[in-house]
């Protein structure tokens, strides 16, 4: 899929801007969808994951559309204790589990369209969660047999945006899109400690975080309408 998504921008970049004005319209019609991609460069072109995870739009009015990205991962890593015989005090593994969730719902609003380019404003909210534990220490995420111990940490992150940018139709029902986002977030956590007699919770150092800045890493969005 990305090698097919490449040779379709390749080709895009080739024709040249006024070809694909004259032979590609803006889609944002009721109903229409698209998938969303990061673009990670056109040096070593590569569709990403969109904000974290599986980014979607949907047109519910003509020039109005609602946009999100939904993400979620989890890790596994069991380390197997290679003492022989297995101390009465430790255990026969350590295991490390990660998790995170993401969600970023938004919407967007055509504001002005020429020839193949739409500009548009909108708004999303965000929110993002993410555990890491690890079995057979209390203090940290190293791995370590000791019996009855545990580390957790668990963070959450809120935030909001408004953006402004531009989508260029480049070709048929395929676009790229650059915007700017003025954001704001904030993080929180926790970390939780326990050991064979005690259990301590504590929390983590929190952080706030504005400004104004591009879309994402890649700076463009490639998307992918059907």
């Amino acid at each position: 899929m990305k090698q097919l998504i490449a040779v379709v921008l390749v080709l895009t970049m080739a024709v040249g801007t006024n070809l694909a004005a004259d032979n590609s319209k803006p889609i944002q019609k009721a109903g229409s969808t698209a998938l969303m991609f990061d673009l990670g460069g056109l040096a070593n072109l590569a569709a990403g994951n969109y904000q974290g995870g599986v980014g979607f739009k949907y047109y519910i009015s003509n020039g109005f559309a609602v946009r999100a990205a939904v993400g979620f991962g989890m890790t596994s890593t069991t380390t197997k204790n290679q003492a022989d015989p297995i101390p009465t005090t430790q255990e026969s593994e350590s295991k490390y589990t990660a998790m995170n969730f993401t969600i970023a719902p938004g919407i967007q609003y055509n504001v002005a369209t020429s020839a193949a380019v739409v500009a548009y404003v909108g708004a999303q909210i965000s929110y993002s969660m993410g555990s890491q534990k690890r079995t057979g220490n209390a203090n940290n995420f190293n791995v370590s047999f000791t019996k009855d111990h545990e580390y957790k940490e668990s963070t959450s992150t809120f935030g909001g945006a408004v953006f402004v940018g531009v989508e260029w139709f480049a070709w048929d029902n395929i676009s790229l899109a650059g915007e700017y986002r003025f954001s704001f977030s904030t993080t929180s956590g926790t970390a939780d400690s326990k050991n064979a007699t005690t259990s301590e919770s504590t929390d983590a150092p929190s952080s706030t975080a504005f400004g104004l800045n591009s879309g994402n890493a890649a700076n463009l969005t490639l998307c992918v309408y059907f």
